[in-house]
């Protein structure tokens, strides 16, 4: 399958990856290759370094107390669910945000059925998180605060300090989901007050798919649902209790892990504060250009916009439709649908159909923002008035596989 011309998709994953990252990945593959802390020949310990060294990236980059206490993990979802999961208890109570993510929202769904309280918050009428509905929310009582930084669909910063904040007042923990902040929003967990961090590799992070981080800021007792091979303690028929291998059971994926710290580095050259600043330019850019075109609605907080998530919708054109031409005949990459984000979806009023999404990376620039502008005007010129008949394709390509929420 012939690349996307044009990839703004970089909130599904960022594409492509700097250079460094293959470098690191290759390299580990062929001369970093033993099991890390599994034998004390000269792979092995090489592979164990590596490790070692990229835990000193996440926590250096993420301004974590310890590197001890970051768990390399399969991806987000994966981070989220151990500490979700390996928390929280029956007759907890749980206040999160209204743009949850599923790989939040199932979770804590499946908790609320073996006798956990989960209340989402409100969003304000301009799409951001309603702090008053938040603060009355903890008032009545919470032991968790689990949150996403950034919504994925529109692109919201949460204002964390005060959340953290107010969920600190009332003695709760807090659980941030950082996947669509990190790497291009500063982070600084000590000083925001986030006491459990989850993150993705492959998207901010510029690593690898498959890799991911839960970093805590205390020794929390998070039980583990994977036990094994640690590489230490193996005379005893119990899992280690301490980090990170509490949390590793098993071999780790170490391309991956090379990978990812080669892309921490990469952004730290940049600056994850440069990076965000220019993806929330582009977005502007954008959005100024969309918001030009009869037909054509933004959502969100146009005015706010601080990330480099935009989603739009064309007026009478099906999201997946419209995702189909821009790929198959403009060569530009967005994603179409609910973004497995289906309550950020409601909050906005675009359940069930959703939204194109439009998502910056480190490697967009000004002509990916005109190419998509220039193309959704052409579809929505040539398209908008045929829109039912081109339903029933759409359905039938949706029903084969073809295009994807």
């Amino acid at each position: 399958m012939t690349a996307p011309v044009i990839y703004l998709d970089n909130a599904a994953t960022t594409w492509p990856k700097p250079e460094p990252v293959y470098a690191a990945v290759d390299r580990a593959l062929r001369e970093q290759g033993g099991n890390p802390g599994r034998a004390s020949h000269r792979l092995s310990v090489a592979a164990q370094q590596l490790v070692e060294d990229a835990r000193q990236d996440v926590c250096r980059l993420f301004g974590a107390p310890s590197a001890e206490r970051v768990v390399f993990t399969l991806n987000c979802t994966d981070a989220l669910c151990l500490v979700l999961k390996g928390l929280i208890e029956p007759g907890d109570r749980v206040v999160t945000g209204p743009f949850e993510h599923n790989s939040v929202a199932r979770p804590l769904h499946a908790l609320r059925r073996e006798g956990t309280t989960v209340v989402p918050c409100r969003a304000t009428p301009v799409g951001e998180v309603d702090l008053d509905h938040f603060r009355d929310l903890c008032r009545q009582g919470v032991d968790y605060v689990v949150m996403s930084h950034v919504s994925n669909v529109t692109g919201c910063i949460t204002p964390l300090r005060e959340v953290a904040a107010i969920a600190h007042e009332h003695g709760a923990l807090v659980v941030l989901d950082a996947a669509q902040s990190a790497g291009s929003v500063p982070i600084d967990m000590a000083g925001l007050g986030v006491d459990a961090l989850a993150a993705p590799g492959h998207k901010g992070l510029c690593g690898p798919m498959g890799t991911g981080v839960l970093v805590l800021c205390a020794d929390l007792p998070v039980a583990p649902f994977r036990e094994g091979g640690s590489g230490i303690d193996s005379q005893s028929d119990e899992h280690p209790r301490r980090y990170p291998w509490r949390l590793e059971g098993g071999t780790l994926n170490v391309p991956g892990v090379a990978g990812l710290g080669a892309g921490i580095r990469f952004i730290e050259s940049v600056g994850v504060r440069a990076i965000g600043e220019r993806e929330a330019a582009l977005a502007r850019a954008l959005v100024g250009g969309l918001s030009a075109i009869d037909g054509v609605r933004v959502f969100g907080p146009r005015e706010l916009t601080e990330t480099g998530v935009v989603s739009f919708r064309i007026d009478g054109i099906d999201v997946a439709l419209t995702g189909m031409l821009l790929d198959e005949s403009y060569g530009v990459a967005v994603r179409s649908g609910l973004h497995c984000a289906p309550a950020a979806h409601r909050a906005i009023g675009t359940f069930p159909e959703g939204t194109l999404r439009a998502s910056m990376g480190p490697f967009n620039d000004a002509a990916d923002v005109q190419a998509l502008v220039r193309a959704v005007r052409l579809i929505a010129e040539r398209f908008g008035a045929r829109a039912n008949s081109s339903a029933s394709r759409v359905s039938d390509r949706i029903r084969a596989g073809r295009i994807c929420e």
